[in-house]
């Protein structure tokens, strides 16, 4: 892609400092992987093109959310939403087989299922709650923040991220042995996690990183990407 400059900003330099939050953004948020990759393209096609009239009204990372939520809020509308009940029959679904061809590798075909499957549960959010909950708890972002990206005010926002994580904390802790190491953790996943000890590579990061959340903790240990 062409860079162009404005007040030595330049598309190059916008992509190496938020390119993998964009991604993150864009990959939670939509589950088919052609649609992440033609939002990611989406978005710094606008953000090229808006760069020439970007006077500095606004943060740079303000203006580059609004641009990516305006994208994925218009490419998820035709993602669905799941209840929570529909999520926990298909976590106790029969054991995924694992593939059988050369060249297989278990650890990497692990984190891309369980990658898989925590961007599916946050479809029991509603597009909106999901965007700003990954914007606060993924991206890091200040409710005063989202609160300018969403143009509501902050006490909405908290609202929102507040009930988004109730939902999701109360069925990942009975459901997801990554969440919650003590749970009656059936899934279908579950045999492999252990294989590979992804489990215990969560553990150690919880340890280690004084509270990451959970969905953080996803982005660093699953990512191809990572954040940090």
């Amino acid at each position: 892609m062409e860079s162009v400059i404005n007040n030595n900003l330049t598309i190059d330099d916008i992509i190496e400092n938020y390119g993998k939050m964009v991604n993150s953004i864009c990959r939670r948020m939509i589950q088919n992987r052609d649609t992440v990759e033609d939002a990611v393209q989406e978005v710094w096609l606008e953000v090229n093109k808006s760069l020439k009239s970007f006077r500095g009204e606004a943060k740079v990372s303000t203006w580059l959310y609004k641009i990516t939520s305006r994208v994925v809020m218009r490419m998820a509308k035709e993602e669905h939403k799941y209840s929570t009940h529909f999520l926990s029959n298909y976590f106790h679904g029969e054991d995924i087989e694992i593939p059988q061809y050369q060249d297989f590798d278990k650890n990497l075909w692990v984190r891309e299922m369980c990658d898989k499957c925590l961007t599916g549960t946050l479809h029991c959010l509603d597009n909106e709650t999901r965007l700003a909950y990954i914007l606060r708890d993924i991206n890091m972002l200040s409710y005063s923040e989202i609160g300018e990206i969403f143009e509501k005010d902050e006490t909405s926002i908290r609202k929102m991220v507040s009930r988004a994580r109730n939902k999701l904390r109360n069925f990942l802790n009975d459901e997801c042995i990554l969440k919650n190491p003590d749970s009656k953790c059936k899934c279908r996943m579950s045999k492999w996690v252990k294989e590979v000890h992804l489990d215990e590579e969560y553990e150690k990061l919880r340890k280690t990183v004084y509270r990451v959340n959970f969905y953080r903790a996803s982005e660093i240990l699953l990512s191809k990407d990572s954040l940090l």
